[in-house]
């Protein structure tokens, strides 16, 4: 088992007494593109890269986890207002070739 201090990723999101930031928060009238704008801020291109799952923090898996697979389902949808992703190409074209869906990927 690894300890806290192996992990590589987002350990203060396992530390006692950690609340997710406000700005992380979303709600059933949340709208795609601030889904997927929290879903960036709170380490999402990270997570399209975790080779391995035990080095990142259990609570942060968690929730972007569950937020990718909201966003993937439809749970949050579009309302008109356009969306970058602040990608740059060097960061997009190995996610597209992954697979990553596009919603993840795209302007829109």
């Amino acid at each position: 088992m690894l300890e806290t201090s192996d992990k590589i990723g987002y350990e203060e999101w396992d530390e006692n007494g950690f609340i997710i930031p406000d700005e992380y928060q979303l709600n059933e009238n949340s709208k795609l593109h601030e889904a997927i704008n929290v879903f960036y801020t709170a380490g999402g291109y990270d997570f399209f890269k975790v080779i391995r799952p035990e080095k990142y923090a259990t609570n942060w898996l968690d929730y972007i986890s569950e937020l990718y697979n909201d966003i993937v389902e439809g749970k949050y949808q579009p309302d008109g207002n356009n969306h970058s992703i602040l990608l740059s190409d060097a960061k997009r074209k190995p996610l597209i070739e992954q697979g990553v869906p596009e919603v993840f990927t795209s302007d829109m």
